[in-house]
């Protein structure tokens, strides 16, 4: 028996035990906790041969699904190409790329950079962190990288955007709107599943280069080489890098940047193939605050009541006006360490076996001094230290039978979190001793270990080619295990005293989650499709530590989703070459909901209000290519979303009826793309629209939902390159040498990105019950010069 033979044998035995076994033996755990549980699973994957399936054999997390293979799917499917991730400003990374899609928005204090953390709303559901309260769900959507699952198992911040590849290390993304079938879903499906692809090694040697710079001295440098293949042996090394400062004005410069590389080699043989890939990334931000939006007495640029200072808010010192450094500093660092390895093979004619394996350790560091307003807490500094270690595995086979394709496997996770927080004041305040990180006020530690199980069986039924019916259901178990260690920490803090007493605690949830759907080919080119979905979802957001939560009757969040649509996808039709739309309807209702809630006098300390709600609405897409010269693109989301019942322990009172926060009620993209040679040189220019629609705001005094809008705004973006061979001669090798303008808000829209009514928090209270608002940033305009050899 050969090398290869012997590892194919060794790793078929290990993926074949290590998931399955242990998966099962998850649910056998059910009521007695979680003991030292130490990882985090999932997997996506690729379309099936039936093609009404994304499995992980294809395409769903090595390569950006075609329009063929979308066409079929009875899911809510859609990708974002390399050519639309292209049309934003280099600064984004691949994050503000989304909102090309209906139903889709970012928002935060600086959305469009890609090393400031944000918050990805599909639909009503979140997934990020912005700092904005009231969020229905804040970790609803789960984020994979190269269909590697990045969401923490508990932490209400779920993941941060920064994580995304950028520049030339992302070649697009696959998104699933909606919970999805069951071989696609993880943990956090609720509201969708998104996958960002990075580069991958290819058939033949190639490399990549590109460097941007402009607004706000913003700079991305980022570059791949792959080596071909040779002798079954492919490989690819990707870097990138940013930089750069805030386009808030008159406070500090908020420099950030972020650094990532990544490493993959794959190895091919006879009915299968392995690969094995690691991912670092780095990023820093120092994050300015969040302004007024009217003045608000006492609250000036130079702190709390500082006599002849100029009143902070946007109406006084300036729409994009910040805070000096003396008066706030806010700094985050966001940190991951990812290892995985992937393995297919085609066990024999019917059927095949793809396994994903991973190590995911990750870790924030959240440093904060406000002594500008230290009546806001007791403490004007924090320093706040959450990390978590997570192992997980995936086991999935697909058997093809005459009539139809049987998929059937499951996953363990397991994570160790602990989230670790100092307060202390470092000036005196009314008479206060200053304390230090090293003599806090306050010293506490909650550790949390979770392990996270599911099997699943789905069937792909076409009893005619036209039809595919795809019934499945998962069997979910979601463990926490809570250990309060306040007392251990604060004896490393002397003379503080422990935090909260609460006990620790274990949970466990098992549930069974039924899903259908189907699609039928009216036509070759059209075909309606719909699917429908229960599903649930671990608490999170700190809902395990808190006293005012009630843990025994703490249920999961479930999800009942129902989805119906129809694409088109057709050659040569009423003057286009090539024509391809969608238009669908979504009723989801999200249940047993708990909101986290920061209280402005204890920051630390989480409170919850609690919810159910029906998030509704269409969104229609449209694509054509006219020729060689002109392409157009439009599409639009509607969204209607309003709590059935809401309550607020602030207040004590129901808001049943009220809309859900932070989601636009319409968003669209209009636009077009004009390309032509001119002499050797391609030249392309692309223009397009987008329309955020008003949204409603959260109070957080009153911890309750509101009808106070913030205002709808739109913005007009262009991209314009040249392609030229003209500099082939002198450099061995190279290929096109592209240079690139680009341009965001090129109108200069003044708009919020985030609003809310504060409790506040930020500036003592004086602020109590005034809008406080983060801008969204005006005019960028950038330089792009890319080389591919």
């Amino acid at each position: 028996m050969d090398t290869n033979q012997s590892l194919q044998n060794a790793l078929r035995a290990a993926c074949s035990c290590f998931a399955m076994r242990a998966a099962l033996a998850a649910f056998g755990l059910a009521g007695t906790g979680v003991a030292s549980a130490m990882a985090q699973s999932v997997n996506a994957g690729t379309v099936s041969a039936s093609a009404t399936t994304i499995g992980a054999n294809t395409g769903f997390a090595d390569a950006v699904l075609s329009k063929k293979a979308v066409q079929h799917q009875s899911q809510s499917v859609s990708t974002i190409t390399k050519a639309e991730t292209n049309l934003f400003t280099p600064q984004t990374s691949g994050l503000q790329t989304l909102t090309v899609k209906p139903g889709i928005s970012i928002n935060g204090y600086n959305a469009t950079s890609g090393s400031a953390r944000s918050t990805v709303s599909m639909r009503g559901v979140k997934v990020g962190w912005n700092s904005v309260p009231g969020d229905l769900e804040t970790n609803g959507v789960t984020m994979l990288l190269d269909g590697i699952p990045l969401n923490s198992l508990i932490q209400g911040t779920g993941w941060h955007s920064t994580e995304i590849p950028m520049g030339t290390l992302l070649s697009g993304t696959n998104i699933i709107f909606g919970p999805g079938n069951p071989r696609d879903r993880w943990y956090d499906s609720l509201g969708g599943t998104v996958n960002f692809i990075p580069v991958q090694p290819t058939e033949k040697p190639e490399a990549g280069i590109s460097a941007s710079y402009g607004s706000n001295e913003q700079k991305n440098v980022s570059l791949y080489a792959s080596s071909g293949v040779h002798d079954g042996w492919s490989s690819v090394l990707g870097y990138a890098y940013g930089e750069g400062n805030t386009f808030r004005t008159g406070g500090y410069n908020d420099p950030a940047h972020a650094t990532q590389l990544y490493a993959k080699v794959r190895k091919d043989f006879t009915g299968g193939h392995i690969s094995i890939g690691a991912y670092w990334q780095h990023s820093t931000e120092q994050r300015p605050n969040d302004i007024p939006v009217n003045p608000i007495a006492g609250v000036t640029v130079a702190g709390l009541n500082v006599p002849g200072a100029q009143l902070y808010s946007q109406q006084t010192s300036g729409f994009y006006s910040d805070l000096p450094q003396s008066v706030w500093f806010k700094k985050n660092q966001i940190q991951n360490y990812i290892g995985y390895a992937k393995f297919f093979d085609q066990l024999d004619t019917n059927t095949s076996l793809t396994n994903l394996l991973w190590y995911r350790h990750g870790e924030v560091i959240h440093y904060r001094v406000n002594p500008g307003f230290q009546a806001a807490s007791l403490n004007d500094s924090e320093f706040y230290n959450p990390h978590s270690d997570t192992i997980g595995d995936k086991l999935s086979f697909d058997t093809s039978l005459p009539y139809n394709t049987v998929s059937y496997g499951g996953y363990v996770i397991a994570s160790h979190t602990v989230d670790s927080y100092r307060g202390y004041q470092e000036l005196s305040y009314q008479g206060s001793t200053p304390t230090s990180q090293l003599l806090p006020y306050q010293a506490t530690q909650s550790i949390y270990d979770n392990l996270f199980a599911a099997v699943f069986l789905q069937d792909d039924i076409s009893p005619i080619p036209a039809l595919h019916i795809v019934p499945g259901i998962q069997l979910v178990n979601y463990g926490t295990s809570f250990y309060n260690n306040n007392a251990s920490y604060a004896l490393q803090y002397p003379p503080v005293q422990p935090g909260n007493t609460n006990p620790s605690v274990n949970k466990d949830f098992q549930r069974p989650e039924f899903s259908i759907g189907a699609t039928y080919d009216i036509f070759p080119w059209l075909t309606p499709y719909a699917n429908f979905a229960v599903t649930y979802q671990n608490p999170t957001g700190g809902v395990f530590n808190n006293a005012q939560t009630d843990l025994p009757s703490l249920k999961p969040v479930k999800s009942t989703d129902y989805e119906i649509g129809v694409r088109m996808l057709q050659d040569n039709f009423m003057g286009f070459e090539e024509v391809s739309g969608a238009l669908g309807y979504y009723h989801d209702v999200l249940s047993d909901q708990t909101i986290p809630i920061s209280l402005a006098n204890q920051p630390n300390v989480t409170t919850f209000g609690y919810g159910s709600a029906i998030l509704q609405g269409v969104n229609a897409e449209f694509d054509g290519k006219v020729n060689f010269n002109w392409e157009f693109f439009a599409n639009a989301g509607y969204f209607d979303g309003h709590y059935t019942s809401y309550f607020s322990p602030g207040s004590g009172t129901y808001y049943n009826g009220v809309p859900v926060s932070n989601t636009p009620t319409l968003t669209s993209n209009i636009g077009f793309t004009y390309q032509r040679f001119v002499g050797e040189n391609l030249v392309k220019a692309s223009v397009f629209d987008q329309y955020f629609g008003h949204s409603y705001m959260f109070n957080n005094l009153i911890q309750a939902p509101t009808t106070q809008k913030i205002q709808a705004y739109n913005l007009v973006n262009f991209n314009v390159t040249m392609s030229t061979p003209y500099f082939n001669h002198l450099v061995p090798g190279l290929g096109d040498l592209t240079f690139g303008v680009s341009g965001s808000n090129i109108l200069d829209r003044h708009y919020n990105s985030t609003e809310y009514v504060s409790s506040g928090g930020y500036f003592g209270g004086a602020g109590a019950g005034s809008v406080i608002a983060n801008p969204g940033q005006g005019r960028a305009i950038f330089g792009t010069v890319s080389m591919k050899f």
